[in-house]
């Protein structure tokens, strides 16, 4: 990663983080603000998850989608993403800021072990951001419900299904359906039930709700009305 550190030239440490980024970047205008908002994300995530990394989180503030995507490998413009086991490549500009809650509970929660299962690990992170485009996951869910756009979530454990959707339609819907679970199991009971648990994802699921996939939307469905209520 040194080549990054190079490519970006400044970095500001705190507490838990090295935040690296360039001179005369939107990042290292805001880079006070950035360092506040991360070192608060991170009491937050290793306070719900009970779990501590042993390393300082790198995050490399970019310019631009594309150049996170070189980074990335596939050159598809990228907002951010975690590169396990310790970094975070994010873009930080006028127009699109990627830092908060989500990147970094990948990096933390993976410490114990990292899910198999994209939905898990997407919804967890989801479930810390609590929104999506500045709007609650479960208020996306309930329009997806309304306008046919939801998709179902047994079906959703599968990967080669969730990452044939869009995320804008999957992020939500794991997020809202981890914060579903939570709720029902507790936190400490989710992960060590499901998001920890060493078996297949819907047997998993099927034990901590003890109902079978069929009849998992109907509760979650349920679930969401209530909370309009």
């Amino acid at each position: 990663m040194n080549r990054y550190a190079d490519a970006c030239g400044r970095v500001y440490s705190t507490a838990h983080y090295d935040l690296h980024f360039r001179p005369g970047s939107w990042a290292e205008r805001d880079i006070r603000l950035i360092a506040a908002e991360q070192e608060r994300c991170y009491a937050a995530i290793t306070e719900a998850l009970g779990v501590t990394p042993p390393f300082r989180i790198q995050y490399y503030l970019l310019d631009t989608p594309e150049e996170v995507g070189q980074v990335y490998g596939d050159n598809e413009p990228c907002n951010g993403f975690a590169s396990p086991p310790n970094t975070v490549f994010a873009v930080y500009s006028d127009k699109v800021r990627c830092i908060g809650m989500h990147e970094d509970t990948h990096l933390i929660s993976y410490v114990r072990r990292r899910p198999e299962t994209a939905f898990f690990r997407e919804g967890l992170a989801m479930y810390m951001d609590k929104v999506w485009w500045g709007r609650e996951n479960e208020s996306w869910v309930r329009d997806f419900l309304a306008d046919g756009r939801y998709l179902s979530v047994p079906a959703l454990l599968d990967n080669h299904f969730f990452y044939a959707h869009p995320d804008a339609v999957t992020y939500p819907i794991a997020g809202a359906f981890t914060r579903f679970l939570a709720e029902k199991l507790g936190m400490q009971g989710y992960l060590e039930q499901v998001y920890y648990a060493e078996k297949e994802a819907r047997d998993a699921v099927e034990s901590a709700l003890g109902l079978p996939g069929e009849e998992w939307d109907g509760a979650f469905s349920a679930w969401l009305a209530l909370l309009t209520k």
